[in-house]
């Protein structure tokens, strides 16, 4: 039996449990009509599943009145058996057919002759999707449809055989509507209802209308508090530091007195100034004495240490290490610099108070997602936990940072499976050791939902080595776009020969946009500064990132083009400073979120520093004397004020079937908050139009 669906907002279509019904009848009228046949085949995503797979041919049954025969009824004591199995199987699926509305008719008018409770399950009509062939293509039959999108209808169990072209059709529309980005059930439900002539068709014939509601489940919903507190607060914040080390070739009793010393539960074993080479625990000791075979005066720590050591980064959200802990079993996790060496240690002595459970967050399930299937099904969860931690109070900064953090291991996750599949096609492994880097917001930490892929690739190989790696981005797009990431519209992705290279041909691409300091390449430079290492040699891209920063402080004319672009995209306020609006909505990338993040860059990098973040980079540029404290505190309010906004909007729209975006409804906005916004935007503006004094000299 399938699990819960999520909301429609948060179920994928990739690996939504659905069950493909066909019914027929004697007459198209469901209230004179009996049913003859029911089918229904059960599937995830596009594939169909061997079981559970149904068909039940009806026998005639007794007439319900005088007017009727005995062929215009279904019997009652066989459709109470079907409609106990149909029941089961609507659980935890959503029904999809041709038509559905009425076999869903027939289906209600056989209970109600019987005398059977029913309630009508969630269903979509693969009709109502067929204008993602052709907007102007009117809903065609069941073999139109399938020719043209190639499917056979096999003849021998004509409706079995329908009810199997169905499924193939709907998972041929699966690929259709990604290409659309219609990747949500509820964008789905949202994309059929604008079918208007099909919709209203369906309402005139008294039809089911097929708009899903609530599916029904055999797991209830958990209700429980989010633990909030696990998503603001990085494991730099929370570890012990130094981590207490030692030798390998030290005996166990001298690490037993080292434990009781210092009162930890853990001691890394190896040299502080490298990678650890492994830990042992309390537990370890434990075994060792409770077996009485082994002295703890000759026998060394590396003959009974844990390798390899699991290991997180600092700058890592608890969230992150609390899934990995719950996953892993182990109480203990070392906390790493970017070079691997050993920085502070976290035990579930730290994060007793905070022991969120699955339930409650993400844990690490894109981490152990072995296909782009199961990454869907993990990312999806994203937007529920973002909703959560607004209702929780968190501002939009603090859930873009959880946002961009599962966009990032997400898309190592990918790149891994990617790899992975490469060397299964007897392609190898990678010529060269690589670093795949996550550009713009995601680079940044300031993702909000519906982000695209913006991603690159360096190595340390040569140009002969390309053809790997250009393999390797082509199935990286693919299978971010089939989890949930859509391919960037502007070809920002390491399947792109210019998002790709040697680290030669990376310094050689960088001093061409330094030094030609075209308008053209401003996209290019925008992105590649906000980079951030997520798989591989994270060295090659610190080395690259700050060669880059580096000379590009000190170039004024690229610096001066830099500033030049955002004043080109100052905030469009009226004349009265009255918000800009298109059909009721302001759009606060482009007019908020754009130019201070652009500002931010710029004086940053005329600042040389390496910060990433929007606010970090304010304050960089404030310790440089680019920018009084008081405006970078007034914009870094604005930030806050500007993601929070375009996040809240988004989780509005996701519930009804609308694809996130960063235009907000205006008159959804407080009569406090659109002053604050006004006031806001104009101060932006009017530090936006100082910049070229700021950036000088």
């Amino acid at each position: 039996m399938a699990g819960r669906i999520p909301p429609p907002s948060q179920a994928p279509l990739i690996t939504l449990p659905t069950l493909i019904l066909a019914v027929e009848t004697s007459d198209s009228n469901a209230e004179r009509g009996r049913i003859l046949q029911v089918s229904a085949v059960a599937m995830k995503g596009g594939a169909q599943l061997d079981q559970p797979r149904f068909s039940h041919r009806f026998k005639p049954g007794i007439p319900l009145s005088p007017q009727a025969d005995d062929t215009s009824t279904t019997d009652s004591a066989d459709f109470a058996e079907v409609a106990k199995t149909l029941r089961e199987l609507f659980v935890g699926r959503i029904v999809v057919g041709h038509t559905i509305a009425a076999d869903l008719a027939a289906l209600c008018a056989a209970a109600a002759q019987a005398g059977i409770p029913w309630r009508d399950p969630p269903a979509l009509d693969i009709a109502h999707l067929t204008g993602i062939l052709d907007p102007a293509l009117p809903n065609p039959g069941l073999k139109s449809l399938a020719e043209r999108l190639g499917v056979t209808i096999d003849h021998n169990d004509p409706l079995l055989g329908e009810c199997l072209a169905i499924g193939k059709i709907w998972g041929k529309l699966l690929a259709l509507l990604r290409e659309a980005d219609i990747r949500t059930l509820g964008e789905a439900q949202s994309f059929a209802e604008h079918r208007v002539e099909s919709v209203s068709r369906d309402a005139e014939a008294g039809w089911y209308d097929g708009k899903v509601q609530a599916a029904p489940s055999n797991v209830p919903l958990p209700v429980t508090h989010i633990d909030s507190y696990a998503f603001q607060r990085r494991l730099s914040d929370l570890m012990s530091a130094p981590p207490i080390m030692t030798g390998a070739d030290t005996p166990l009793r001298e690490v037993a007195r080292t434990l009781c010393r210092e009162r930890i539960g853990a001691l890394l074993i190896g040299d502080p100034s490298a990678p650890p080479q492994g830990i042992v625990t309390e537990r370890d000791l434990l075994q060792v004495t409770a077996t009485g075979t082994q002295d703890l005066d000759t026998v060394t720590a590396a003959e009974i240490m844990n390798t390899p050591v699991e290991s997180m980064a600092g700058n890592e959200m608890l969230y992150r290490a609390l899934g990995r802990m719950d996953r892993l079993d182990i109480r203990h996790l070392c906390i790493v610099d970017s070079t691997g060496n050993a920085v502070g240690m976290i035990s579930q002595r730290n994060l007793l108070q905070h022991r969120a459970r699955s339930a409650d967050m993400l844990g690490d399930e894109i981490t152990m997602a072995e296909d782009a299937e199961a990454l869907a099904t993990a990312y999806a969860r994203v937007p529920e936990i973002a909703s959560r931690l607004v209702d929780e109070g968190l501002d939009g900064l603090t859930v873009a940072r959880f946002i961009s953090s599962e966009l990032r291991a997400l898309t190592a996750r990918a790149s891994e499976i990617a790899a992975g599949e490469l060397a299964a096609e007897g392609l190898g492994t990678a010529p060269a050791p690589w670093c795949l880097l996550v550009l713009g917001s995601g680079g940044r930490g300031e993702s909000l939902l519906g982000a695209d892929q913006d991603n690159a690739l360096i190595h340390t190989g040569s140009p002969d080595d390309d053809d790997w790696f250009a393999r390797f981005g082509a199935k990286l797009a693919d299978r971010l776009d089939t989890a949930g990431v859509p391919r960037c519209k502007g070809e920002v992705m390491v399947v792109t020969p210019r998002w790709r290279g040697t680290a030669e041909e990376w310094l050689t691409r960088v001093e061409s946009w330094l030094r030609r300091a075209r308008p053209e390449d401003q996209l290019n430079v925008d992105i590649f500064f906000d980079l951030i290492p997520v798989a591989g040699d994270a060295r090659q891209a610190r080395e690259l990132h700050a060669h880059a920063v580096r000379n590009a402080s000190t170039n004024l004319p690229f610096i001066g083009l830099l500033a030049e672009s955002v004043n080109a995209v100052t905030p469009r306020l009226g004349m009265l400073g009255s918000l800009p609006t298109d059909q009721g909505r302001i759009d606060l990338k482009r007019d908020g979120l754009l130019p201070l993040v652009s500002l931010a860059r710029t004086l940053a990098l005329r600042a040389a520093s390496t910060a990433r973040s929007t606010p970090e980079r304010l304050r960089d540029a404030v310790a440089a004397g680019r920018l009084p404290e008081g405006d970078a505190a007034a914009l870094i309010e604005l930030h806050v004020e500007l993601l929070t906004l375009v996040l809240q909007q988004q989780l509005v729209d996701l519930e009804a079937g609308r694809a996130p975006s960063s235009r907000v409804e205006l008159k959804a906005l407080s009569r406090q908050q659109r002053s604050s916004l006004k006031h806001r935007l104009k101060h932006l503006d009017t530090v936006v139009r100082e910049l070229r004094s700021a950036i000088a000299g």
